[in-house]
């Protein structure tokens, strides 16, 4: 089994101090899981931009170097994803047939992206990522193969765990998911007082799901605002770009002395713009006091297409969800007062958001925080049990993260 160094885009993971890298073949993953001794849980890395991509005395599953498969199927419009494929990468190699896969604001998340859900600017008009799923393929964390199919096994509760909580359960060494045509976008970038954040939600809200509205709080009284259209709407101020692997950058990195580290958590609520209004006070006071100032509040909007399927279909509970806002927290790597400090300062202002996104969306594993089991219960709702049931089944031994 291949082992090599660990090169990862988000700093926190690679800063971690792994113990081992492993990079395991689809051949040599059963054995490995089956007869694990070492710590656990095992870290997974397929594309290397979450926070637990690698852990501090654990050991990482890189699966980038040896399942890295990308394979067009023009016979039904599909495509084969290794699960060590980012994907930026899939639709580099969708360009030549004209397909496209509705990924989120970067191209630098591997397969996770699409087996917590998958959601992007085109979530409204396409849906969600795992909506599109037709085959996957994997491990369970007890080391046995699976090969589930959507049409012969898509009612089963497998496929419904697979579908947005495989992270918990099994390595996903590959999927074939259902591509699209690739269609041109207009996307418009601008910038104006966080106070019209409210007006901005609600312009959306009213908008049809041909539009899409991403917006970035990072600085205390000025919000970024990035939207997507699927048809040219004769504005002025747009820039044409002939798909997502184009998209301009929700917001641009500042340049700093320091190195970073950070922790994402994610909600997920209904279409609330008036109640968004009356938060506004104290989200501005939490915002004025940022510990660092990569701490932020961001979102994405959801609804049209990611409302249609029924909840009970996958592990995205939350099919009534509208907008998707994250937060971020940051410090300064090694700061560990700043650390708490920025811990601290995420977990109020998710009580203030609460009311308003009163789920979460696991896009991140926080399972080496303390609100690691409330993520987990406003994640997955009343199938949490069955998923329970699901892990003592297929990874006994605590192989992959704790549900």
């Amino acid at each position: 089994m291949d082992q090599a160094p660990l090169d990862l885009f988000n700093p926190q993971a690679q800063d971690a101090g792994s113990l081992e890298v492993l990079c395991p073949s689809q051949a040599e993953l059963p054995d490995l899981l089956q007869g694990w001794s070492g710590p656990r849980p095992l870290r997974v890395c397929s594309g290397g931009t979450s926070s637990m991509a690698a852990a501090h005395n654990q050991c990482t599953l890189d699966l980038r170097p040896q399942l890295n498969r990308i394979a067009w199927q023009s016979s039904d419009h599909s495509v084969w994803i290794g699960g060590g494929c980012r994907m930026g990468d899939v639709l580099q190699a969708l360009l030549p047939h004209g397909q496209s896969i509705a990924t989120g604001l970067s191209g630098l998340p591997g397969l996770g992206y699409v087996l917590t859900g998958g959601m992007g600017p085109r979530s409204r008009a396409l849906g969600l990522a795992i909506d599109h799923l037709l085959e996957i393929r994997g491990v369970w964390g007890n080391g046995e193969e699976f090969w589930l199919q959507r049409h012969h096994d898509g009612d089963t509760p497998e496929w419904r765990a697979l579908c947005g909580a495989a992270p918990f359960l099994a390595v996903v060494t590959e999927v074939r998911l259902l591509t699209h045509p690739l269609i041109p976008l207009w996307v418009q970038q601008c910038h104006g007082p966080s106070d019209a954040l409210p007006d901005w939600i609600k312009e959306a809200e009213a908008s049809d799901a041909s539009i899409s509205l991403q917006w970035h709080w990072g600085d205390a009284d000025r919000v970024d605002i990035l939207r997507v259209y699927d048809q040219d709407p004769g504005l002025p101020g747009l820039e044409r770009i002939d798909g997502l692997h184009q998209l301009p950058a929700l917001v641009v990195p500042r340049p700093g002395a320091d190195r970073v580290h950070s922790e994402v958590v994610g909600l997920l609520g209904p279409a609330r713009a008036a109640d968004w209004n009356d938060c506004m006070p104290l989200l501005l006071d939490y915002m004025r006091r940022r510990p660092h100032p990569s701490c932020s509040l961001s979102g994405q909007q959801l609804g049209g297409a990611t409302s249609l399927v029924p909840s009970d279909l996958s592990s995205f509970h939350h099919r009534d969800a509208v907008w998707k806002p994250w937060m971020t927290a940051g410090w300064v790597a090694g700061d560990l007062a700043m650390r708490q400090r920025s811990l601290q300062w995420l977990e109020e202002l998710w009580r203030v958001l609460q009311p308003l996104c009163p789920g979460v969306h696991l896009a991140q594993l926080h399972d080496h925080l303390p609100f690691h089991q409330r993520e987990l219960e406003q994640a997955f709702g009343g199938w949490l049990p069955g998923l329970k049931s699901l892990k003592q089944k297929y990874d006994p031994a605590g192989n992959l993260p704790t549900l």
